[in-house]
């Protein structure tokens, strides 16, 4: 009964009820600062992710375990040491030309919590969720994942790219 409004004071709640919301408000506030936000994690870096600019995309299929491309001059993949995000039937590879007859394919989901790899700076393909960099063999450069990357084969023969997975 005692948040009920009293008789003749209009709407001003009683003091047991405006102490009694005073005091859940300032619980809050104090607690703020200890709770993760959305999409936080406790084994992320403060600051969240990090910004990088985007792979080029190569949407494609898949056909009996493999993705077969083909790297033209028009291909993001035509020169070495370019990189691209190549989606195909649901499954998401990073590669990155490492010669003119050599490339690597990886998985582009980060080890850490699973975010899409879609960035690539410095050298290194970037997590956007937690700030996870990966070499361009897949292997972690900065945290907090502590995983590699999967490895899939690859093989060049002239102008087409075939990933096995």
């Amino acid at each position: 009964m005692d948040d009920v409004l009293k008789p003749g004071r209009g709407a001003l709640p009683t003091r047991r009820a405006f102490c009694r919301q005073a005091c859940r408000i300032a619980s809050i506030a104090a607690l703020g600062p200890a709770l993760p936000a959305c999409g936080s994690s406790p084994t992320s870096p403060s600051g969240g992710g990090v910004s990088a600019p985007a792979l080029s995309v190569i949407n494609t299929s898949l056909s009996s375990g493999a993705i077969v491309l083909t790297i033209d001059g028009t291909s993001p993949l035509a020169s070495v040491g370019a990189t691209a995000l190549v989606r195909a039937s649901g499954n998401e590879l990073l590669v990155v030309r490492t010669g003119p007859d050599t490339a690597a394919a990886m998985t582009a989901v980060c080890t850490h919590e699973q975010c899409t790899i879609t960035g690539f700076l410095n050298q290194r393909f970037v997590c956007p969720c937690h700030g996870s960099q990966y070499t361009t063999m897949g292997a972690v450069a900065v945290g907090p994942a502590t995983q590699p990357l999967r490895q899939f084969g690859t093989q060049i023969a002239g102008s087409t790219l075939t990933i096995t997975l």
